[in-house]
């Protein structure tokens, strides 16, 4: 038997970006954050139909005055652009910029991999994931970076 985390517990509410600042603010873990926020805002996201997509980004979120902000509106940025859906003006207020970048990935070259092949949301709001986080499964049906 493990220790149960938050992830444990999680029952998903309908689709809402809200869910995703939520769970910052309940203290989950920065490991379940990640998982979260990359794998599971894409996947459901790519699930929605295309109005429900729409009227969702417009919706935005509230800041959380943590970095995970300047990763949400990256993703938003990313699906929006992905789906052919307008940006919504809440992805560029300034809270949602980090001043130092935000590489998730661990390693010197793994780094240098997210900084080089990241799409332009990622690099602009400074919250650089691992290329290998989006992928079709998420919505996105381009690769990152070469194989």
């Amino acid at each position: 038997m493990h220790a149960s985390t938050h992830a444990d517990d999680w029952r998903l509410p309908p689709f809402r970006l809200s869910n995703y600042t939520n769970m910052i603010r309940a203290g989950w873990t920065d490991g379940e954050l990640e998982r979260f926020i990359l794998r599971d805002l894409p996947r459901q996201f790519h699930a929605l139909n295309r109005e429900t997509q729409r009227r969702e980004l417009e919706r935005g979120v509230d800041v959380t005055g943590t970095r995970w902000d300047a990763l949400i509106a990256a993703v938003s940025e990313q699906l929006a652009l992905t789906h052919g859906l307008p940006v919504p003006a809440w992805i560029d207020e300034p809270e949602r910029f980090l001043d130092e970048t935000w590489v998730l990935a661990q390693g010197a070259l793994n780094r240098r991999r997210c900084l080089m092949y990241a799409p332009g949301p990622f690099l602009r709001h400074g919250a650089v994931p691992h290329p290998d986080e989006f992928n079709e499964r998420a919505g996105d049906t381009d690769e990152w970076a070469p194989a």
